[in-house]
């Protein structure tokens, strides 16, 4: 599947970076979020991305990210932001208006009404990306999946990435969905929270491809 597009989030170190981009991963994401145990420091991040660069696009993932955040990821070189908080379509179009960055906006999916948001917002992202819902203050990587029903007659114009409780033994059933080709993947290619695993990573994207 030439046009499927997958995402390993929550990278903290170079060396799995390098293994993602290798494996095949066509976005991969940095989460900047303290609360998180994906987090990363800008200053850890700028040298990942020094050694990377072109060779992917990285994602800089925030939670209501305030402008001195925005300003450091400007200034190290994301052109993408993926926003994972309560961020408001005001704020959105301000952070979108200011730093021109290229906006994925997450939503948490528990019913159809949350759906209904995405309408507003569609004129100042990039993609969405489509969540479970938050256990607790600490978001996304979850590892649970929300009921893909939901979405089943979603209609929006703007692309969306597919996530929360993905791996390797239900991106096939995701894929076949048919909404969508992008896939947002984190827990799921973890030995351990927040500790990626390579092989995990290797086996999800070669799957996702039909490599095997």
């Amino acid at each position: 599947m030439s046009d499927l597009k997958i995402k390993i989030c929550g990278i903290k170190d170079l060396e799995i970076a390098k293994h993602a981009i290798d494996a095949g991963a066509n976005f991969i994401g940095f989460i900047f979020y303290e609360k998180s145990h994906r987090n990363i420091t800008v200053k850890n991040c700028e040298q990942i991305l020094s050694s990377i660069k072109d060779t992917t696009i990285p994602v800089a993932v925030t939670v209501n990210p305030n402008d001195n955040l925005l300003d450091d990821l400007l200034r190290i070189g994301f052109q993408y932001v993926q926003l994972h908080g309560q961020e408001t379509h005001e704020m959105v179009e301000r952070i979108k208006l200011k730093y021109d960055f290229k906006i994925i906006k997450a939503f948490g999916i528990s019913s159809s009404k949350d759906l209904d948001e995405l309408v507003e917002f569609e004129p100042f992202v990039e993609y969405f990306l489509l969540d479970s819902p938050p256990q607790t203050d600490i978001q996304g990587g979850t590892g649970h999946r929300f009921d893909w029903k939901i979405i089943e007659y979603l209609s929006i114009k703007k692309n969306f990435f597919l996530s929360g409780g993905l791996n390797k033994d239900n991106i096939i059933s995701a894929i076949n969905l048919g909404k969508t080709s992008f896939f947002d993947v984190s827990s799921g290619v973890e030995d351990s929270e927040g500790i990626k695993d390579k092989k995990l990573i290797t086996e999800f994207i070669d799957k996702a491809k039909n490599i095997i």
